[in-house]
């Protein structure tokens, strides 16, 4: 007689996933709360050109970028730029926040218990600190990384192949595909930061030592509750990445379009990920898997 097929472990956590959004979609609420005030930073770059902001703003764009910019449609070539200063803004002041909160009303969820969103910002508010600086380093092992790449194709720009690839345009689209991976992985490492300061109650050091002992326990569950739903978002950033071809194609306005869309997009990665990766937590145990001391 044959024995059952078990079903995979990603499969089993995401099943679990999408039911607790089906009984309690409460708990997409803090990645919807990121997505607005992301949305609300790209309307308020594109309206910053305007009196009466402009009385304020226009002056910095100008020092800093030009005064074309202050104008259509050049406007819309420095709005990716200033996005990701707003995006970079609220990741590191509101995203941890906000992803413990979600951490926390998944808990309650796994405990059977009723999540309440005010109960769990009280509980995740004195954490804020730590949830900041630990975002605040991976924005900056990002950062480090990409300066690092930038410096590494200066100096292989004298080799024939890559100033073949950079006169092609392709060479901004391995950029793309390589930061993914890079990110990814980072993710990966760092999965479990979160849910130990939140849950756990650990401090900096401790809860990143957790999360880099434990991630490398269950690596490859990890990495791939990480990069599936992640994969989404590439043609978006291949989209931003083409943006200058696509405006002279059809409108500057895409601009705003293409950007609007991908914040929608990171709510539903965001949910699917964090949501994912806090169940792996509290069910490691119960799905067989080893559980760190």
């Amino acid at each position: 007689m044959k024995k059952p097929k078990k079903t995979p472990i990603i499969g089993v956590i995401w099943k679990v996933a999408f039911n607790a959004l089906k009984s309690n979609p409460i708990i997409i609420l803090p990645f919807c709360i990121s997505g607005v005030l992301k949305l609300l930073g790209l309307v308020f770059i594109f309206i910053s050109i305007f009196y009466p902001l402009s009385l304020v703003f226009a002056p910095i764009i100008k020092t800093l970028w030009g005064e074309a910019y202050l104008h259509y449609p050049f406007n819309f070539n420095l709005m990716p730029k200033l996005f990701y200063y707003a995006q970079v803004s609220v990741y590191v002041l509101m995203d941890g926040l906000l992803s413990g909160i979600a951490v926390w009303m998944i808990f309650r969820v796994n405990e059977g218990k009723k999540p309440v969103f005010s109960e769990a910002l009280k509980k995740v508010f004195p954490k804020y600190i730590i949830l900041v600086g630990f975002l605040l380093t991976v924005f900056l092992i990002v950062y480090m990384i990409s300066f690092g790449e930038n410096f590494a194709i200066m100096k292989l720009l004298r080799f024939k192949f890559m100033t073949i690839l950079l006169k092609r345009g392709l060479l901004d689209f391995i950029k793309i595909f390589l930061n993914f991976f890079i990110i990814v992985l980072i993710e990966t490492l760092f999965a479990f930061v979160i849910p130990f300061v939140v849950l756990k109650g650990r401090g900096f050091f401790k809860a990143i030592g957790g999360s880099l002992s434990l991630a490398k326990k269950l690596f490859f569950t990890v990495f791939i509750l990480i990069i599936i739903p992640t994969t989404i978002s590439l043609p978006i950033s291949l989209l931003k990445a083409g943006l200058p071809a696509l405006i002279a194609k059809t409108l500057p306005e895409i601009t705003f379009l293409v950007l609007g869309a991908g914040v929608i997009l990171t709510v539903f990665i965001d949910w699917i990920v964090t949501t994912s990766l806090a169940l792996l937590f509290l069910l490691r145990k119960d799905l067989g898997l080893e559980k760190i001391k």
